[in-house]
């Protein structure tokens, strides 16, 4: 039973580490959509830029606590 635990754990873990790369590769692909398609007479707002910027940090450092605290409740896996 403890080794069907660690796996599923391994597994959550690593398709968090999948689905974080996934999200930062969306991000980009926005970011360039939208670099590519504004406007050079009406640029985006520099503060909304910057905003996104943060928000997007933000997510990312909470799923990087997310995986912390997961990887603290799972047991260590060589114990008895």
């Amino acid at each position: 039973m403890e080794v069907n635990a660690v796996s599923q754990s391994n597994s959550a873990s690593s398709s968090t580490a999948i689905a974080n790369n996934d999200m930062g590769d969306m991000f980009l692909k926005l970011l360039m959509a939208q670099l590519k398609s504004q406007s050079p007479l009406d640029p985006l707002d520099p503060n909304q830029f910057v905003g996104q910027l943060a928000q997007f940090n933000s997510l990312n450092e909470l799923i990087q606590i997310r995986q912390l605290l997961q990887d603290s409740l799972t047991p260590p896996n060589g114990g008895d």
